[in-house]
């Protein structure tokens, strides 16, 4: 099984150098759990998560600070083409709720999350595959 076959595309990302609460409308407007942080040049530098983002809510008194210091760096990333099995044990062994999937320009193209990990292992015990 490939990556390509399970992951979610085109993802939404968002500058580093956004303010936090920024991350947390778009998470909010389209119920995701993490972000691709990417900088000026579009290469991802980090993700963020709602939990990362609700602690620094808590750290920061509600005040303006950039993505880039709450996010997690350095992150992990896949190619679409790379096999699921380890993709998962990439994300299983370093605790990764996602798992950027990049392009052959170094560009965020989609994301592999435990959702789709999830909706993988439903189609399974439901004998879909």
């Amino acid at each position: 099984m490939l990556i390509k076959d399970h992951m979610s595309i085109s993802p939404v990302t968002i500058r580093e150098d956004a303010d936090y609460k920024s991350a947390f409308e778009v998470m909010d407007e389209k119920n995701f759990h993490h972000l691709p942080v990417v900088n000026g040049e579009n290469e991802v530098v980090g993700v963020v998560s709602l939990r990362d983002l609700q602690m620094a809510a808590r750290c920061f008194f509600e005040s303006p600070h950039e993505i880039s210091e709450v996010m997690h760096t350095p992150v992990l990333t896949a190619r679409a083409g790379d096999t699921l099995s380890n993709a998962v044990e990439m994300m299983a062994d370093n605790r990764f709720g996602c798992l950027p999937i990049l392009d052959d320009n170094n560009h965020v193209m989609g994301m592999l999350t435990e959702t789709d990990l999830f909706r993988l292992l439903s189609d399974h015990l439901a004998g879909k595959y």
